[in-house]
């Protein structure tokens, strides 16, 4: 079926709850949604010297970057694909191994 002329809760009925690309981005809001309000209400201190507020700034909207990236990868027909799935996974940790590689190197 052809999401290009869609509207997006026809994407979200669709290939974000059937599709295993849309399982990471699922995933992906719902990891960074539960860090979040870990780093609200619990006052825990961010991995890598990063403020509580820039790490709230990171989960609210790195999950917008991985939504955006499932669409530029899956238009028009978001065809499943495990190979997808892993790049998103990939793009979806990135906040986290991006600065470890940066301490680290």
């Amino acid at each position: 079926m052809d999401y290009s002329n869609q509207s997006v809760s026809a994407l979200f009925r669709g290939p974000l709850r059937s599709t295993p690309q849309g399982w990471v981005v699922l995933a992906c809001a719902f990891v960074y949604a539960v860090l979040g309000l870990m780093f609200v209400f619990f006052e825990i201190a961010p991995p890598l010297g990063k403020s509580i507020g820039a790490a709230i700034a990171i989960c609210i909207s790195w999950p917008l970057v991985v939504f955006v990236m499932f669409v530029k990868q899956g238009i028009p027909s978001f065809a499943p694909s495990w190979l997808g799935a892993a790049y998103l996974g990939l793009v979806s940790v990135m906040p986290v191994l991006y600065p470890l590689y940066r301490k680290l190197v």
